[in-house]
């Protein structure tokens, strides 16, 4: 065993400890249920719709919510750099940088909050817990934060505020821990489709005998250990990824909304021409195959456009 896995060690039973202490908090999720149910029936009819997708990111091909967080976390990054440079140079033009830094800051909250708590109402599991955790973090910081901005105005009060700011910093750091955890730990707005078999077929392969798809009834076929949709519409058939990009789930239990297939776990939507974001909560779209029939059998391939 060498130096660096000896020093790693130590850090990853830490994080091992808290994870594993979040998850076993009975009362979190009996809290957090709850307030999935009610931030989702926050968004009533096409329009909430809309705003949903919104803040999710589907128009961005991306989550929102990770672009919003660079905010407050740069912004208050500057604020503590400045806040030290006052201190040790004594220029107040430090500090008065620091305080509009706090101000910006505290904006870009407001929307990674929004943003961050209807990415959450749609996850299940140990990262439920954990999203609440980091959510709940980021209030207690924020608060401390906005204390700290109004406290900065009086003279006499202006030091206090300083010291709220430096605590403010540390809990957004543990919450930003947990964020990273929620995205490489548990896999939380990343694209489940984005694997090493991306160009798998290479070649066309025979999944099914045409004679067995029935029409309308989104069916599960493997090539090349790869799992692929299948949808007849009349003379068409589509083929696409058969996991949802949102959290892996089988888009052939799920069920035809228009010309989309909706994920049976939290509702996403992909087209079945082209597997682009119809409704989130994904913001990535579903990968699609080449399909043909050929001697009665139906054969698909990694897609290759103009070609067939």
């Amino acid at each position: 065993m060498n130096l660096a896995t000896l020093l790693r060690a130590p850090r990853r039973m830490a994080s091992e400890t808290i994870i594993k202490t979040i998850d076993g908090q009975e009362w979190i999720e009996e809290t957090a249920k709850p307030l999935q149910k009610a931030v989702r029936h926050a968004f009533v009819g096409p329009a909430g719709r809309e705003l949903k997708n919104f803040l999710h990111g589907t128009w961005l091909g991306h989550p929102l919510h990770p672009v919003l967080t660079d905010i407050p976390v740069g912004a208050w990054t500057a604020a503590l750099a400045l806040d030290a440079l006052e201190s040790i140079s004594g220029r107040k033009e430090c500090g008065s940088a620091a305080d509009l830094a706090i101000g910006v800051g505290l904006l870009g909250a407001i929307g990674s909050a929004i943003t961050g708590v209807t990415d959450w109402s749609e996850i299940d599991g140990r990262a439920r817990k954990i999203g609440l955790v980091h959510g709940a973090l980021n209030v207690v910081s924020t608060t401390l934060y906005a204390m700290s901005f109004f406290m900065r105005k009086g003279r006499r009060t202006r030091s206090s505020g300083v010291a709220l700011s430096m605590l403010g910093f540390a809990i957004a750091s543990s919450a930003a821990y947990l964020g990273g955890h929620l995205t490489f730990g548990e896999q939380i707005g990343v694209d489940h489709t984005a694997t090493a078999d991306a160009t798998k077929p290479e070649k066309f392969k025979r999944v099914l005998k045409a004679d067995e798809l029935k029409e309308n009834k989104p069916t599960r076929v493997e090539a090349e250990g790869v799992a692929v949709l299948l949808v007849k519409r009349g003379d068409r058939i589509f083929a696409l990824t058969e996991t949802c990009p949102h959290l892996g789930g089988p888009l052939s239990e799920g069920k035809l909304v228009g010309d989309a297939i909706q994920c049976p776990w939290h509702g996403s939507e992909l087209a079945l021409e082209d597997g682009h974001v119809v409704n989130g909560p994904t913001t990535f779209p579903a990968r699609c195959f080449d399909v043909r029939v050929r001697a009665g059998n139906i054969e698909v391939r990694a897609a290759r456009p103009g070609e067939k």
